[in-house]
């Protein structure tokens, strides 16, 4: 039976400030197993009919990116694995790829990292703000070496 592999926003749990996980459900032989995209979106920003980001989404970009970059990471491994002939279920792929997927990374690597996704996709304004907010935490802290592992947008 095939793999399959969506993206979607999990209405049964909701973050602090009232928005939804954003899931990637892997589908095989009539088993699913959902991962985190470390996303969180408003329910007034996502189409729940299309499962993608309403125009007026104000990280739309950005998700978008998560989303494609998390879709085209789990549909090689497939494809892979199908070409190998391996046998493997949605548990064991997703383990395979969240494993290497969740290297630590420092809160400066996080910062830097976030400040150079929002400049390839032409949000300046928002990456100044954000650099603004590093260089004052490296000035308070003396530091960013503090490990952290997921990321909320919306």
């Amino acid at each position: 039976m095939d793999a399959g592999v969506d993206i979607l926003c999990y209405k049964s749990k909701t973050v602090d400030n009232g928005a939804h996980p954003l899931m990637i459900r892997v589908c095989k032989d009539g088993k699913k197993k959902y991962v985190s995209l470390g996303v969180s979106v408003l329910p007034q920003f996502w189409d729940f009919t299309k499962n993608q980001p309403k125009k007026n989404c104000p990280s739309k970009a950005y998700i978008e990116k998560i989303i494609a970059d998390k879709s085209s990471e789990f549909a090689e491994r497939i494809i892979e694995l199908k070409a190998e002939k391996k046998e493997f279920t949605a548990t064991t792929l997703t383990e395979r790829l969240t494993e290497s997927t969740r290297a630590r990374r420092t809160v400066g690597e996080v910062f830097r990292s976030q400040i150079e996704n929002l400049k390839q996709t032409g949000r300046t304004g928002y990456a100044l703000s954000h650099r603004e907010v590093y260089n004052s935490l490296l000035k308070f802290n003396g530091h960013l070496s503090t490990f952290q592992t997921s990321t909320r947008c919306g």
